[in-house]
């Protein structure tokens, strides 16, 4: 029996060799034995290989490729494995169940290895407003840090960001958004001059801590744990605010490599 594939382990001839069992067991089994359902099965499986394949080659992409890269695999695996069940319902093949783990492996352990950052994109300050479903119940575990609600974001600056999970409410309520794919979470440090006057965003690793700066990201869920809420209501909290920001938008500086 094949081995099964895995991202550390693939090799052109594991892949030309499955697929060629696959070929040729098509070719030799007649209609009434499961001939028709391996034909059927065979760009799913082609699919689902091809998936693991190309993102071993996820890091050389550029940076907006990324997150519709791991959309569009995600979307490929979940529309084969679909296939294949539909094929073969209860009866699948170990070979075809290896292949669908392998790819849902791959893009596991791509997620894990990435975090989604949430930007506000718009031309003016943004106001974070209060949000029902955040963290989204839908999914479970990973980590998410974010803005807490009332907090002014300047444009081009980071509102959340979150690995092993996704957050489509609080994507949809950054109206001007941008979603990128980075290899490390960050903090956003606003600075702090001698007046108590804020001066500048600055978006760093999550280990930096510069002095006279407030952070602005707060953890909201982490490892499926959910932290202690913001103390501040988000009237409160914007007040508080608005008596340091200046009349301009503060420019948000990124001090990180990725």
């Amino acid at each position: 029996m094949t081995e099964p594939l895995h991202p550390e382990s693939l090799s052109w001839a594991a892949l030309l060799g499955r697929w060629l069992d696959l070929a040729a067991a098509s070719t030799v089994l007649g209609e009434d034995q499961d001939g028709p359902q391996w034909r059927r099965s065979i760009s799913s499986l082609v699919t689902l290989q091809a998936v693991v394949f190309a993102l071993e080659e996820f890091h050389a992409l550029e940076g907006e490729e990324k997150p519709v890269a791991l959309d569009r695999a995600e979307v490929l695996v979940d529309d084969a494995r679909e296939q294949l069940l539909d094929t073969w319902g209860d009866q699948m093949p170990e070979s075809l169940v290896e292949a669908v783990t392998d790819a849902e492996e791959a893009i596991a352990l791509l997620e894990t290895s990435m975090v989604w950052v949430l930007l506000h994109t718009g031309g003016d300050p943004f106001r974070m407003p209060e949000l029902g479903d955040t963290p989204c119940a839908r999914f479970e575990g990973g980590t998410l840090a974010m803005v807490p609600p009332g907090t002014i974001v300047m444009p081009g600056g980071p509102v959340a960001w979150w690995s092993c999970r996704r957050e489509p409410e609080l994507v949809e309520a950054v109206v001007e958004h941008d979603l990128r794919l980075r290899e490390r979470p960050i903090q956003v440090w606003r600075t702090i001059d001698e007046q108590g006057m804020f001066t500048i965003d600055r978006v760093t690793d999550l280990d930096a801590s510069p002095e006279q700066a407030l952070p602005l990201l707060i953890p909201m869920l982490v490892d499926g744990e959910i932290q202690e809420a913001f103390p501040m209501n988000a009237d409160d909290w914007s007040a508080r605010l608005l008596e340091r920001l200046p009349d301009r938008p503060l420019e948000v500086l990124w001090s990180v490599e990725d």
